[in-house]
């Protein structure tokens, strides 16, 4: 699972397969395929979740103290999986 992180407004915005964008707009991004991979635009941080550790997580919820721990990451600048294509929102 992927996420992006605005840098302007600090809101977090899990990636669909349509547009999203944070609160104050200046940020967004959607998944471009079946493959997992994403373009994203604006002021962004991506996250990611290593998806098999957070369903685990998820099927594991405590009952009561700490929650379950699980894997996420901040994903490279330069990564195959996700392509920045600059500032503003794609009209597409």
């Amino acid at each position: 699972m992927k996420l992006i992180l605005c840098r302007d407004c600090g809101d977090v915005v899990k990636l669909m397969h349509n547009p999203r964008q944070c609160f104050c707009s200046a940020s967004g991004g959607r998944y471009t395929g079946v493959t997992g991979n994403a373009e994203v635009w604006g002021p962004i941080i991506p996250i990611g979740f290593h998806n098999t550790s957070f369903s685990t997580a998820l099927e594991n919820q405590p009952e009561s103290g700490l929650g379950r721990d699980f894997v996420a990451f901040v994903i490279p600048k330069e990564c195959d999986s996700v392509k920045s294509i600059g500032e503003g929102n794609p009209k597409s």
